[in-house]
């Protein structure tokens, strides 16, 4: 046992200087900034590698952006192999932790998430959000739920799952609240792309009849009716930037922040900055940035930090990358390390996954 020396330590319940935390796994250290707990991504895709063009003014919404995108990938045959689909989720979670992510909620494919998981060993808490879609291929909320409880011994607070459904458009009323039922039945957590571009907030609540606890990702049109009813937002800056050149402004109108393409616009740690930059740095975004994602999906967050050499306004402008990051107490990081290996080595692990990717399955 060794101790964790923080000259400051910023935690959900305010700041305070001198602090020392019994961690596993290391010698005594010391840091000038600890953060508790580290960054979470509350909405990531790993599979996806290209966005397509926007037009200068940005699509209207995320409906247009879906039918009219020309992508260099054909996305459909990505996802059935999952070999390559594993590969860009292992870099995902690498380039996350490495960048302070304790928590990250994977869209996409449950089994491909999964292996790459596995084949880390260890990294940041996960929680598995399977893409729940009325389309072939994709999920369906009794697929889900079948996998949930064929793994249900693994989901012990290290890992959970909730199911992610797409969009309202996508999915169709049917199976809305064929998920919405299963969710709850289960004790997991709903979450979908809303409100990106059209307000959809009411017919979501005329479906469900009640949207307490749902999570909601990008709700840029009509966001204070999204708060209304009660929805969990995560606020997705970068993707809303590049797609539809506008995005949330007020940071009461959101719970937690996403990275939604890690691959393509970066981790959480780029997400904070970009937001740092929209709203100001503050402790109450950064709070968003750490503690938001773990209280949208009820993880615990006891033994997870990000330690950081250097001010605290570096921090709070995410200007900064730690040096050693904890999870559950137990060191991942170490000396800016994942597994031996550097943040450039992970990006260049990242690289070639993307490049087998669109050599696969390019369109």
């Amino acid at each position: 046992m060794g101790v964790l020396e923080a000259g400051i330590l910023v935690t959900p319940r305010g700041v305070r200087e001198g602090v020392e935390i019994p961690v596993r796994g290391v010698h005594d250290l010391y840091f000038d900034v600890v953060v508790a707990p580290g960054l979470s991504d509350a909405h990531a895709h790993p599979q996806v590698v290209d966005a397509g063009r926007s037009p200068p003014s940005g699509w209207r919404d995320a409906y247009e952006w879906l039918e009219k995108r020309r992508l260099r990938v054909d996305e459909a045959s990505l996802r059935k192999d999952v070999e390559a689909a594993a590969g860009l989720a292992r870099a995902t979670l690498m380039l996350s932790v490495l960048d302070g992510v304790t928590l990250t909620a994977l869209t996409g494919s449950f089994q491909a998430n999964l292996k790459a998981v596995d084949s880390l060993g260890k990294g940041p808490r996960t929680v598995f959000t399977p893409t729940v879609m009325d389309r072939d291929g994709w999920s369906t909320p009794q697929r889900v739920a079948a996998q949930y409880l064929a793994h249900l011994s693994r989901w012990d607070g290290y890992y959970r799952v909730g199911l992610f459904l797409h969009s309202l458009r996508r999915a169709g009323p049917e199976m809305t609240v064929s998920s919405y039922k299963v969710a709850r039945s289960l004790g997991l957590t709903l979450a979908l792309h809303l409100s990106e571009g059209v307000d959809e907030a009411d017919e979501l609540a005329g479906l469900l009849g009640d949207t307490e606890g749902v999570v909601a990702v990008h709700c840029i049109e009509a966001p204070e009716k999204c708060r209304r009813l009660g929805l969990r937002v995560v606020h997705c800056p970068a993707s809303n930037l590049y797609l539809y050149r506008r995005t949330l402004r007020r940071l009461d109108h959101f719970d937690a922040l996403g990275s939604d393409w890690p691959l393509l616009t970066g981790t959480l740690l780029d997400t904070l900055r970009l937001a740092a930059g929209i709203h100001g740095p503050s402790a109450r975004l950064l709070a968003k940035a750490t503690l938001g994602g773990y209280r949208v999906f009820g993880v615990d967050w006891r033994g997870d930090y990000a330690a950081f050499t250097g001010s605290l306004r570096r921090v709070l402008r995410g200007e900064a990358r730690p040096a050693y990051v904890f999870v559950k107490g137990e060191p991942v990081v170490e000396e800016g390390l994942f597994n031996g290996l550097s943040r450039r080595d992970a990006e260049r692990l990242a690289e070639e996954q993307v490049k087998l990717a669109l050599e696969r399955h390019g369109v």
